[in-house]
């Protein structure tokens, strides 16, 4: 389990915590405030309790929280719902939680595909452009 009331300064220092099911999340925590959760794994009916268990840890340390998925392998329908939760609890906390999905597809398209993206905060909902002159299509289109 992270503890995010160690660190230097009563600044949350670095941290990282298991999961049975193989999820690990590693807290870095910024001197201003944020901290960035990067999860490595699969985020299922197994490990989704232990997402939640982490974040709501974060909720009561800091005031903005970036959770990092673009290391999640298997996203499940268990990780949408403790997203929504997660969600919930950060704006009864007062705490702006935001998602990064980055490289990870898989992640994405279960947000897109759900309607996910609609009521959370993705910092990364479409994937960046391909084209050669680096301009964003019209309408974007899922993967």
């Amino acid at each position: 389990m992270t503890d995010p009331t160690e660190g230097p300064g009563g600044v949350p220092g670095l941290s990282a915590a298991t999961a049975e099911g193989g999820l690990t999340l590693e807290a870095v925590p910024h001197p201003s405030g944020p901290v960035v959760l990067h999860a490595v794994g699969d985020v299922d009916l197994a490990t989704a309790p232990f997402l939640a268990e982490q974040v709501g840890d974060w909720l009561a340390a800091a005031p903005r929280i970036v959770l990092d998925l673009s290391g999640v392998g298997v996203f499940a329908s268990a990780g949408i719902s403790v997203l929504l939760d997660c969600q919930h609890a950060a704006v009864a906390a007062g705490v702006v939680l935001e998602l990064y999905c980055g490289a990870a597809r898989q992640v994405r398209r279960v947000l897109q595909v759900t309607g996910t993206c609609e009521h959370l905060r993705v910092l990364d909902p479409h994937p960046p452009p391909a084209t050669p002159d680096g301009r964003a299509p019209l309408f974007p289109v899922p993967d």
